[in-house]
């Protein structure tokens, strides 16, 4: 086995695209929370889960367990403005001029995403430096199809370390 660094892993890794998601949730205190997340799938069908990463040092990873609920909204390529925010490039995490509404959970949905899973949490994992949180979807809904002046919108995707979209067919 040849010895690698975690810059290495990383490199490595940035060459799979991922799609750009913001996993919204509710504090104790009844503030909004969201954090960009990457690493984001769909695990069963029945009953409908998806599982979300979250890196153990962010504030996210403290709310969510109390939480007990998140939504994972679908960005696409207008909406890279967001995913710099709740990564924390942005200091004004603020969701004010957000437009916005609430799901099955409480947490909030971004009105103007691709799409949305509302889930429960039930189970979590531990997964290195992260955790890994199971949530079952409750309320889901999708923009079909997302239009800007009569244009279909791409996703939001991140590949090799930069905000990427589809090529238009």
């Amino acid at each position: 086995m040849v010895p690698f660094t975690s810059l290495d892993f990383r490199k490595t890794m940035s060459h799979f695209a991922a799609g750009v998601t913001t996993v919204t949730m509710v504090a104790k205190n009844g503030a909004y929370h969201g954090i960009t997340v990457s690493s984001f799938t769909s695990v069963s069908l029945t009953p409908p889960l998806v599982l979300i990463c979250i890196d153990k040092i962010t504030a996210a990873h403290d709310i969510l367990p109390t939480a007990g609920a998140f939504c994972v909204n679908f960005l696409h390529e207008n909406q890279a403005y967001l995913s710099n925010r709740f990564a924390g490039r942005d200091p004004e995490r603020s969701f004010d001029d957000i437009p916005l509404y609430t799901a099955a959970t409480g947490a909030p949905v971004f009105a103007e995403s691709l799409g949305f899973v509302d889930c429960r949490v039930v189970n979590a994992y531990d997964g290195g430096d992260h955790t890994i949180f199971l949530g079952e979807v409750v309320q889901l809904g999708a923009a079909d199809p997302a239009l800007v002046n009569g244009q279909e919108l791409s996703p939001l995707i991140y590949y090799k370390s930069q905000y990427r979209t589809l090529n238009p067919a």
